[in-house]
C-alpha cells in the first residue's frame, strides 16, 4: 500500500508490529480524548515506545492521521470485498446501501473511526486522505471505491462517475454526522434516511 503519512516505511517484522502499535495506541486515544488533546507523547507512552520512535516512522500527529485513514480505508474496502461476495446480482443502489452499512459498523466498532472517518469532521476540518488521481475528482476514496465496484465487483461503469462518488460521500458524511450526533450507536431512523437516499440516488444515476 502507498504510504501517504509514513516517513519510513517499515520492512522489519518487529519495526512493522511497532508501527501498528503506534496505530492502535493513537486510534484508542482519539476515542478518549479526541483529536484536539491527542499528542504524540501520549501516544507513544501507550504504544510501550520512545517519542523518538514516533517521529522516526511518522510526521507527527498529522502523519499519524493520514495513515490511520488510509489504514481505515482498507479495511473499508476488505469488508466490502466480503459483503460483495455474498450478494447476488449486486446493483449499484444496494451496493450503496452496503457502503453505508459497513461505515456505520466501522464507526461503532473500530477504534477511533468516529473520529478519523477519513477526515477530520469538525466543521471546516481537512480530509485526513491524501488527493485521488483523477482529474475530475482529486479524491482518492471516491477513486477507491469507484475501481472496486467496477473492477471487482463488476458493477457497470456510470456516467461522471467520479463526481457521483463523491456527491454521494459528501452525502452519507453529513447523514452519519446527523445519526451519531448523540449517540455512538447512531439513530436509527436518520440512518435510515441516509440510506434511502443513496438508494434513490443511485437507482436514478444507475438507470
Amino acid at each position: 500500500m502507498t504510504s501517504h503519512g509514513v516517513r519510513r516505511r517499515p520492512v522489519q517484522k518487529r519495526s512493522i508490529e511497532r508501527v501498528e502499535r503506534i496505530l492502535d495506541a493513537c486510534a484508542g486515544l482519539l476515542d478518549e480524548v479526541g483529536f484536539d488533546s491527542l499528542t504524540t507523547s501520549e501516544v507513544a507512552r501507550r504504544a510501550g515506545v520512545p517519542s523518538g520512535t514516533v517521529y522516526q516512522f511518522f510526521d507527527g500527529k498529522p502523519g499519524m492521521m493520514r495513515e490511520l485513514a488510509m489504514r481505515n480505508l482498507e479495511l473499508l474496502i476488505e469488508r466490502l470485498r466480503r459483503r460483495a461476495a455474498g450478494e447476488a446480482m449486486l446493483t449499484w443502489p444496494r451496493a450503496a446501501e452496503i457502503v453505508i452499512e459497513e461505515t456505520i459498523e466501522m464507526r461503532r466498532i473500530v477504534p477511533g473511526f468516529t473520529v478519523v472517518d477519513f477526515a477530520d469532521t469538525r466543521p471546516g476540518g481537512p480530509s485526513f486522505l491524501p488527493d485521488g488521481e483523477t482529474e475530475e475528482g482529486g479524491d482518492v476514496l471516491a477513486d477507491r471505491l469507484y475501481a472496486f465496484a467496477v473492477g471487482e465487483v463488476g458493477l457497470p461503469p456510470l456516467p461522471d462517475p467520479h463526481r457521483v462518488m463523491r456527491l454521494a460521500i459528501e452525502a452519507t458524511s453529513v447523514a452519519l454526522a446527523l445519526a451519531f450526533r448523540a449517540s455512538r450507536q447512531g439513530d436509527p431512523a436518520m440512518i435510515d434516511q441516509g440510506r434511502r437516499l443513496l438508494r434513490a440516488y443511485f437507482a436514478d444515476v444507475s438507470r
